[in-house]
C-alpha cells in the first residue's frame, strides 16, 4: 500500500466518523428539546397527582390521534430514582399511557411522543425507569398497550400538554392534568 492510498483511506475514516457524530449530537438535540411557540396554556397541576402512589384523576385525559386513543393514567413528577440517572439540575417526570386501537394496524413510537412544558419549550423523551415502558409497535384490533414516558425537565417547569411527532414539528395531542 503505498502512503496516499494509506492517506486516502484515513481521510475516509475521518469523514465518517464525523458524520456519524453530527447525526448522533442532531438526534441528541431533537431527544433533550425544542424551542418553539407553546401550541398549550399551562397549566396548574393539581397537588394529588405529583406522588407516583396518587390515585388517576377523573375523568382520565384522553385525545385519538392517528387512529390510537392515547389516554393519561397517572403523572409521577418526579419520577422514582432508578437504573438511568437524571441530568444534574434536572427533573425526571414520568407518564403513564394507554393506548387504544380506534382504527387497527395504528402504528405509534415513544420516539414520537413530546412533552411541551409550562415554559413553552418541547421536551423529547429520556430513558424511564418505570416498568412497563412505552416502546414502537403496532396495535390490531383489540389490543391495547400500556406503558410509562418520561421526560426531563429543569426546576420549575410543569408538564402542560403531550404532543405527538418530529422536534422540528409535532401536533398537540392533550393536555395535562
Amino acid at each position: 500500500m503505498t502512503w496516499k492510498r494509506g492517506l486516502a483511506i484515513f481521510a475516509a475514516g475521518v469523514l465518517l466518523l464525523l458524520v456519524g457524530l453530527a447525526v448522533f449530537l442532531a438526534r441528541e438535540a431533537e431527544r433533550i428539546s425544542v424551542t418553539t411557540p407553546p401550541s398549550a396554556e399551562p397549566l396548574a397541576r393539581p397537588a394529588a397527582l405529583d406522588s407516583p402512589d396518587a390515585p388517576p384523576a377523573d375523568p382520565l385525559p384522553s385525545a385519538v390521534h392517528r387512529g390510537i386513543r392515547f389516554t393519561v393514567l397517572r403523572v409521577a413528577d418526579p419520577e422514582p430514582p432508578g437504573l438511568y440517572p437524571v441530568k444534574t439540575g434536572l427533573r425526571r417526570v414520568g407518564i403513564l399511557l394507554r393506548l387504544e386501537p380506534v382504527e387497527p394496524g395504528a402504528a405509534y413510537s415513544v420516539a414520537s411522543i413530546r412533552l411541551r412544558g409550562s415554559d413553552g419549550v418541547r421536551y423529547g423523551w429520556a430513558l424511564t425507569n418505570q416498568e412497563p415502558a412505552l416502546h414502537t409497535g403496532t396495535l390490531a384490533a383489540g389490543d391495547a398497550v400500556t406503558g410509562w414516558v418520561a421526560f426531563d425537565l429543569p426546576p420549575g417547569v410543569q408538564p402542560a400538554a403531550l404532543e405527538y411527532g418530529t422536534a422540528a414539528r409535532s401536533e398537540p395531542l392533550l393536555t395535562l392534568p
